[in-house]
């Protein structure tokens, strides 16, 4: 369960395609992940980062006894609900009210928070309407408030209304 939550949050990609992660589909020379139908009915290659590719390495180990990433005792062969695991994470935890998609939103979240821009992160999370997208374009203030703060206090002292303006960084606010 560890290595299907963690995996789900590394790729951002929807539970369903993670539950049925086949070993045909992923080429770790590449670190690509190739998703044959997503929710929206196209086809989706999924980069895979370190963190994600170490994942899979330590699992590649049991590769030969089920062509899913993530097997399960039903009729298709790989995980089909999690829930019962994800209870017990988050009990353990001590966390209420979280979904397993919440573990895509965190994904586009930080990909937005580092400066990602909302085509990539878009294109990542397979979005085929840029609203979609644009929901996690809030997150992404605090280099925009430096930039904000930078001009401002740059005209002041361009105007001399405030000798030896300084231009000071911001600390980024905390989130709740």
């Amino acid at each position: 369960m560890r290595d299907y939550v963690k995996l789900s949050l590394f790729t951002g990609a929807r539970r369903s395609n993670v539950q049925s992660m086949k070993w045909s589909d992923i080429n770790l020379d590449r670190a690509e992940w190739r998703i044959e139908k997503t929710k929206n009915g196209k086809p989706q290659t999924v980069t895979l980062s370190v963190e994600a590719i170490e994942i899979l390495r330590r699992r590649q180990v049991n590769a030969e006894l089920s062509l899913f990433v993530f097997p399960g005792r039903g009729e298709s062969g790989h995980l089909m609900e999690p829930k019962a695991g994800w209870d017990r994470i988050l009990a353990r935890a001590g966390i209420q009210n979280l979904r397993l998609h919440d573990l895509r939103r965190t994904f586009g979240s930080y990909q937005a928070i580092t400066g990602s821009s909302l085509p990539v992160i878009g294109k990542s999370l397979i979005h085929l309407s840029p609203s979609t997208t644009a929901i996690y374009a809030h997150l992404d203030l605090d280099p925009v408030r430096q930039s904000v703060q930078r001009a401002s206090s740059a005209i002041v002292a361009a105007a001399g209304l405030k000798p030896g303006a300084e231009v000071v960084e911001l600390r980024p606010r905390k989130r709740s």
